[in-house]
């Protein structure tokens, strides 16, 4: 579960006429702030972040401003990504001068995993097959797969064109146990285990209890899928 941490509202007082000079060198004093802002509260780590800002800054510094404080504060969306816009309120002598909207692009840098190649329905990925990249996203897909472990092994529902994203509902587990075919069943007693050998109801992934018919007593059993033709039971 993802914690939410309160963001932190940063104050800047400018100090004029090196604000001016500043401002002269370097991006607005505004957008200034709001990327320090960003900086100090966004949860990706530090590099990994570029801000575009797609409004332009009302008022340059002048020598009205000096002794002027600014209060950086979020509007809405406060995940640090995408399209968003924040409230920069300018104080002299702890009276608000003025809130002006700042609007911003965040993309981060994050690894994707990818098709290494196209890839039809029904391929079992093998590590070759996948190719982790790293791309400026506006948006975390809630189904985003980061990791080459996270892929191989699992079945594409999907033909997947080389270089797309590879997410985790084009994904199935494989069956390591399938229906109708002879499996092994361990009994395991801690000390002591008994194998034997039985017929599989249905198709299992690793962890499913599924149905099996235990050869030497005829009788159905429900067993755990433990790896590749075998399944468990613990008593």
């Amino acid at each position: 579960m993802k914690r939410f941490v309160m963001p932190i509202a940063l104050v800047f007082a400018l100090s004029l006429p090196a604000a001016v000079s500043q401002a002269a060198d370097a991006e607005p004093l505004f957008h200034s702030a709001v990327r320090e802002y960003i900086e100090a509260n966004m949860p990706w780590p530090p590099g990994s972040v570029r801000v575009d800002f797609l409004s332009e800054e009302k008022e340059a510094a002048s020598q009205n401003n000096r002794g002027l404080i600014l209060r950086v504060e979020p509007s809405g969306n406060q995940d640090f990504i995408g399209d968003t816009v924040f409230l920069v309120k300018s104080f002299k002598g702890g009276t608000l001068v003025k809130t002006e909207s700042v609007r911003a692009r965040i993309e981060v840098l994050q690894d994707v995993a990818t098709a290494a190649r196209m890839l039809p329905a029904g391929t079992v990925l093998a590590q070759s097959d996948i190719r982790i990249v790293r791309r400026w996203v506006r948006r975390i897909h809630p189904h985003a797969l980061t990791e080459v472990e996270a892929v191989s092994g699992k079945r594409l529902t999907i033909q997947v064109a080389s270089g797309v994203e590879i997410l985790a509902t084009m994904l199935k587990e494989v069956p390591l146990v399938k229906r109708g075919k002879m499996v092994k069943i361990v009994f395991d007693s801690g000390p002591m285990q008994i194998v034997t050998v039985g017929l599989s109801e249905e198709d299992g992934v690793a962890g499913n209890i599924i149905r099996v018919k235990n050869i030497t007593s005829n009788k159905i059993i429900y067993a755990r899928v433990l790896s590749e033709s075998v399944v468990g039971i613990r008593f």
